[in-house]
Parts: C-alpha cells; sequence; structure tokens
C-alpha cells in the first residue's frame, strides 16, 4: 500500500510539474505574439511600400537622413525636412486590426495615425506627405495589381482632413508612365496617381507636373511660415518605386531641393507617435513618471525578453522536477542518514566478531535493495532486487544474469565461504558493479 501511495504521489508531482512547465511555455508564446508589439509595423516598412530602402538611398547619395525609432527623440531644430507617408484613409477614426488574411488583404488604413499628431507633424517643420494608394495586399502578396489598390473614392474622407477636399485625384491604368524631369532622367509609376491641375485648393500650387497632371504640390500653412509639400503617389520613393526607372536618382535631388539651404538631416517619419520634441530654454518642464514610464518595459523589444525568460524558467524547471525527480526532503535525509548509521554499527559488530562473510552479505543485499530504492523510489519490497536485476537485463542481460548470480551466491552463502574464495568473489562482484554503474548510473 504504501509503495503505491508513493508512485502516485510521483505521479501527481510529475503531472504537475508538466502542467506548470507548458502554462509557462503558452504564457511565454502568448507574451511574445499578442504583446511583441512592433512586428506588423516592421512588415510593413519592409514590404514594397514600405519606406525602409529610402533612408539608406539617401545617405549613400551623400543626403544626411535619420529614420524614426520609438526610443529616440530628436529636437526639430536638428531636422531641416521631414518625410511622412500615410498610411491610414481615415485620421479621427482607428480601425481595429485585421485577424484574418482576407481582412489583411482589404485593409486600407496599414497604420493609424491621429490627426492632431498629423497636424503637429507638418507644422513643426517642412514636411513631405506621402498620401496612400495600395490596400494591404501590396504588403500580403508584393503584387502590384489593380485589385490590391485603395479606390479613389475612399481618400476623400482623408483629403477633406488634411485640407485638400477640393483635390480631384486622377489614377492612370496598368501600365508604367514615364516622364523625364532632367536631361536623361526619367523618373515612372505604375497606375500612377497624381492630382488634377484644375482642381488645386487656393492655398496650394504645382511643384512638380507628370505626365498631365501634379504629382507634388506645395500648400501654405496659416499656423507655419514653411509649406507642407503632398506626393500623390507614394511609389515616387517607396520600396518599390525606388527600383523603378530612375526615381533613385531623382528622390535624393527633390529633397535636398525642398530640404532648402540648412545642410540639416531629412527624418523619415515612419511612426504614427509624436518622437520629435522642441526645446524651450526660457521654460520650466516638469517630468513626472507614471504607468506609461512603467509599461514600457512590456513594449518590443522587452516583450521578446520575458518571453525567451519564461520558456528557459520552464525548460530549467521541468530539468530539475520533471526529469531528475522531486527535491529531497529533510525526512528522506534522516532516514537515510539512521539507515547508514545502522548498517555501520552492525558491520563494526560483525568485524569485532570475525564474521567477515555475514559482513560481506549484509553489504551486498543493502547495496541492491539501494539501487533499487533508487530506481523505483518508495520503501524497498520483497521483490525489488529482482525488479531492479529485470531492469539491468533490459539493457544488457548477460550482465544481470552474472551480477545477479554472483550477488545471490554472496548473500546466501558468504558466511561459509573460504577466506580466499570470499576475497576473489567479492572482488569479482564490484568489477561487475562498476559494468552496473556504467548502465544504471551513480550508487
Amino acid at each position: 500500500m504504501s509503495d503505491g501511495s508513493t508512485h502516485g504521489g510521483r505521479d501527481k508531482t510529475s503531472h504537475g510539474a508538466v502542467v506548470f512547465v507548458v502554462g509557462l511555455v503558452i504564457a511565454g508564446l502568448v507574451l511574445l505574439t499578442l504583446f511583441g508589439s512592433g512586428a506588423g509595423d516592421r512588415a510593413l516598412d519592409r514590404s514594397p511600400v514600405g519606406m525602409r530602402a529610402l533612408g539608406a538611398w539617401l545617405q549613400q547619395a551623400g543626403l544626411p537622413a535619420r529614420i524614426s525609432h520609438p526610443r529616440l527623440h530628436p529636437r526639430v531644430e536638428d531636422l531641416g525636412l521631414r518625410v511622412l507617408p500615410l498610411y491610414d484613409i481615415d485620421l479621427e477614426y482607428e480601425d481595429d486590426p485585421p485577424e484574418s488574411l482576407e481582412e489583411r488583404m482589404n485593409n486600407a488604413s496599414l497604420r493609424d495615425i491621429d490627426l492632431d499628431n498629423f497636424t503637429t507633424k507638418i507644422s513643426e517643420i517642412p514636411t513631405v506627405v506621402l498620401l496612400p494608394k495600395w490596400r494591404g495586399a501590396m504588403v500580403e502578396t508584393g503584387i502590384a495589381h489593380e485589385q490590391s489598390l485603395i479606390p479613389s473614392g475612399a481618400l476623400q474622407r482623408l483629403k477633406k482632413q488634411i485640407g485638400l477636399e477640393t483635390a480631384g485625384l486622377h489614377r492612370g491604368g496598368p501600365q508604367f508612365t514615364e516622364v523625364e524631369v532632367a536631361p536623361g532622367q526619367t523618373i515612372a509609376l505604375f497606375h500612377a496617381q497624381t492630382f488634377t491641375a484644375s482642381t488645386l485648393p487656393k492655398h496650394c500650387r504645382p511643384e512638380l507636373n507628370f505626365a498631365g497632371g501634379v504629382l507634388i504640390m506645395a500648400c501654405d500653412q496659416e499656423e507655419a511660415a514653411f509649406p507642407v509639400y503632398f506626393v500623390a503617389d507614394p511609389d515616387l520613393m517607396n520600396n518599390h518605386g525606388l527600383g523603378i526607372a530612375d526615381n533613385a536618382g531623382f528622390v535624393p535631388t527633390l529633397l535636398k531641393r525642398l530640404r532648402g539651404d540648412a545642410d540639416l538631416p531629412v527624418y523619415i517619419d515612419n511612426s504614427p507617435d509624436l518622437l520629435t520634441t522642441i526645446e524651450r530654454d526660457d521654460e520650466r518642464q516638469d517630468y513626472s513618471r507614471g504607468y506609461e514610464e512603467f509599461a514600457r518595459f512590456f513594449d518590443y523589444p522587452f516583450t521578446v525578453f520575458w518571453a525567451a525568460l519564461l520558456m528557459v524558467l520552464a525548460v530549467l524547471f521541468w530539468r530539475g522536477a520533471a526529469r531528475f525527480g522531486p527535491l529531497d526532503t529533510g525526512e528522506r535525509f534522516a532516514v537515510e542518514r539512521s539507515k547508514r548509521a545502522a548498517i555501520t554499527a552492525k558491520a563494526r559488530l560483525l568485524r569485532l566478531s570475525g564474521s567477515d562473510g555475514r559482513m560481506v552479505a549484509d553489504f551486498v543485499r543493502s547495496q541492491l535493495n539501494d539501487l533499487a530504492l533508487r530506481s523505483f523510489g518508495g520503501q524497498p519490497t520483497q521483490d525489488a532486487e529482482r525488479r531492479f536485476l529485470t531492469l539491468i537485463a533490459r539493457r544488457d542481460p548477460d550482465l544481470a544474469r552474472d551480477f545477479g548470480a554472483l550477488a545471490d551466491d554472496l548473500m546466501q552463502n558468504a558466511a561459509r565461504m573460504p577466506e580466499a574464495q570470499l576475497h576473489r568473489n567479492l572482488a569479482h562482484y564490484h568489477s561487475l558493479l562498476k559494468r552496473v554503474v556504467t548502465i544504471h548510473g551513480s550508487v
């Protein structure tokens, strides 16, 4: 009864350990999947409609450039021009994240941005705004197809929000439209999207004409002394467009001209948040740390660290608790100490009485019981020795047969063996025991 209850307790402990390990792994995966924010934004930046390639290309062309980062807050005074791609068709409404592939394919707002943030961005420094053109299908498939375009009518709300309500959009057919912008330099656009020249708002003027339309227009602002530049077709500067015709050679020249004479970097702003700061020498700015500061430790990339930590803890717990068994308790140590003390006392008495054979027999019997206890746990039973030898026989039948026969002979006949034969058998027993230890483990 006691042996069965012990095994039942070990099984419950093992099952509990497995449940705990599985829980840690699931928690790590959930943390990595749900709270590893930034994965969708990084996929967008790397996609054909993203702006990842522009910064590196501008720097290679000799035009200093900086790319927005959520942990970096550059001063407005240190920037010369902002490039702001829009991936949102309604700046006053935040869409729910798409869940299925079909929703991601049809999604037209790939990165939500608040209207107040947009207004602040364009009023801080001269800004080049790229209007949206492609739906999520372009990100998922990487194929520039007519069905991947945002319908022109769906941009009407956005145009009204950014002050371009009267500006009409014209979209070319499924072919590359090419225009020579300088001797020997041609830019090309697929499904070219341009402003209709006759519909430009009164505060706007053409900056770059393209195939009978206006590709870039400059619009004056009441709140700022510099204009904001609206690019009708984002393919002029995104990852997809930089590889077409001479677009890559034209863009650095264009941005350098729009930046002006100040030798300041171009800021490629891929974030919907306000990351830039304004230096105020004459004002005291108090800064208090709240819950938002603590929450940053659970944003990307920290979520990757927490997820990895949970998984490592799961592995360590499994190695320590499930694989190598439960922790030894103080009660078990006390029992083993008492057992060793009793064996030592009995061996001393047998040695004083000259009964070396009986001492060898008790030693072999005690060692086999200890091996069985380490193998099966619980208290030693009558068939523990047989079960242990059966375990060894599964790996080496010949060794189990020889070791079992010699151990049985020593336990039964050691007291009657001549001293020389006892020493030979005991030496043979130790040699077989070493082979058993090699298979079974340390005794």
